[in-house]
């Protein structure tokens, strides 16, 4: 958040510098004046009110106290203000932290993938400057993502075998759809998982048992009520589908054309496991 702010509003990055050091200075303030007052009390005599210099200090400290808390109330509000202004940035902060997260864990593809946070901040303080202007604010956050997240792909793609690339493109796409809150969590563990029913057996040619496991277990699922059904149903679509050459390219059958890109994958998932490759890309 604060390298976008600084590169986009280096003037509100700057004050708000300014003011944490001002809320330390404040507090540093503060604890000096009560720890002189307590020492003077705790040398003072019976009598607090026969010690002039004591009283004198108190009210010193009663009073740059008074001071401070005034400041440190305007200084608060200033800092909420651009807080709001710096919130609307958050979202290209948010991609880049998933971006860099991604990148960061790529050794455990390869170990000769090794990205570092300095590198990627260059690559990341690049993209915000070849990013396209824009005079709303919403539209130039837009950009500056777009921008980041092309940029970010180029850089990184460059130094990956071609046979890793795909899982790259993909994980990157997962975790914006993740953070975007844009499918089920339980429809991405089907997805990688397979949690297929056992020991089922396929009542069609064209369906290994493991796939009519797979059907079955994703069945179960909100968004896939009655799919084992359907196929049961309208068996001469289906296979038409499942024989395909290029199902991935296919719409599925009736109901089910309109599911989403992650849901269709599901689906391929159980019937043509060996086009998942394409499908993805």
């Amino acid at each position: 958040m604060a390298e976008v702010v600084k590169e986009e509003r280096p003037d509100l990055e700057q004050l708000k510098t300014d003011l944490t050091m001002q809320q330390n200075h404040f507090k540093i303030s503060l604890k000096a004046l009560e720890d002189d007052l307590l020492r003077r009390l705790s040398s003072a005599g019976e009598n607090v009110l026969d010690d002039p210099a004591l009283v004198l200090n108190l009210e010193k400290t009663k009073h740059t106290a008074a001071e401070i808390e005034i400041r440190v109330v305007e200084v608060r509000t200033t800092s909420v203000q651009i807080d709001e202004t710096r919130n609307h940035y958050r979202h290209v902060a948010e991609r880049a932290s998933i971006l860099y997260f991604i990148l960061s864990e790529l050794y455990k593809i390869n170990p000769i993938y090794q990205f570092s946070l300095k590198a990627f901040t260059v690559v990341f303080k690049n993209a915000i400057a070849s990013s396209v202007v824009a005079e709303k604010l919403k539209d130039r956050v837009a950009n500056l993502i777009e921008s980041i997240t092309f940029n970010v792909f180029m850089y990184t793609t460059r130094g990956l075998f071609e046979k890793d690339k795909l899982i790259f493109i993909a994980q990157m796409a997962i975790q914006i759809l993740i953070q975007q809150n844009n499918f089920e969590q339980n429809e991405l563990d089907f997805l990688l998982r397979f949690p297929f029913t056992p020991n089922l057996t396929s009542p069609f040619d064209f369906l290994s048992n493991n796939s009519w496991g797979g059907i079955k277990a994703l069945s179960s699922l909100d968004n896939f009520r009655n799919l084992d059904k359907d196929i049961e149903s309208s068996t001469k679509r289906w296979k038409k589908f499942i024989e395909s050459e290029t199902p991935e390219r296919e719409k599925l059958p009736g109901e089910w054309k309109g599911k989403t890109s992650l849901q269709k994958l599901c689906i391929m998932r159980a019937l043509r496991p060996d086009r998942m490759t394409y499908a993805v890309r």
